[in-house]
């Protein structure tokens, strides 16, 4: 059994349960494991319990129940070509997808509806950089204003124009 406990890729859960038997075929007590390994004296029974009955088959994890992932494979290659196309292109008056918006605009392409927060939680699974659109007016300013703004700001930070240097006598010679 202890070269069970040597064998990757295995979970944290089977190589506890191995560590459990063996300190319990050492002569360990239920009481003494559960306080070294940091879990329950119920846990300990569970595993020496199941072992008895079903030997070395009990220390895999069983195949586990439950509901289906929403978030299946044809969704996500939804969402991938979706993000990586531009938002205008498919009628919207936004140039940047949003993790709502991208949650919006797939619950209505698969009819699979997510929260916000799973979908960014699969952009990053997925390999995408996300971040929070920060708001800014740069996409709505004109350019040409802000130019001649930035040129008299320049112009102001400069100072007064300084004339040039020239005479009230008249000239030298005369």
């Amino acid at each position: 059994m202890q070269e069970l406990l040597r064998q990757p890729g295995d979970s944290p859960r089977v190589h506890l349960r191995i560590t459990a038997l063996l300190m319990s075929a050492r002569g360990a007590g239920g009481e003494q494991i559960a306080l070294t390994l940091g879990v329950t004296r119920r846990t300990i029974t569970n595993i020496r319990a199941r072992w008895n009955e079903r030997g070395m088959s009990s220390l895999r994890d069983r195949p586990r129940t439950g509901r289906p992932a929403q978030a299946g494979a044809t969704y996500r290659a939804a969402l991938r070509r979706t993000v990586q196309r531009d938002p205008r292109k498919l009628g919207y008056a936004f140039a940047r997808w949003t993790a709502p918006r991208l949650a919006a605009h797939l619950a209505t392409q698969t009819g699979v509806s997510l929260s916000p927060p799973r979908v960014a939680s699969l952009l990053r699974k997925e390999g995408f950089v996300w971040r929070r659109t920060k708001r800014t007016l740069r996409n709505l300013q004109d350019r040409t204003e802000v130019e001649r703004a930035r040129q008299r700001l320049l112009r102001v930070k400069r100072g007064p124009s300084r004339p040039e240097h020239s005479s009230s006598c008249g000239s030298a010679m005369g």
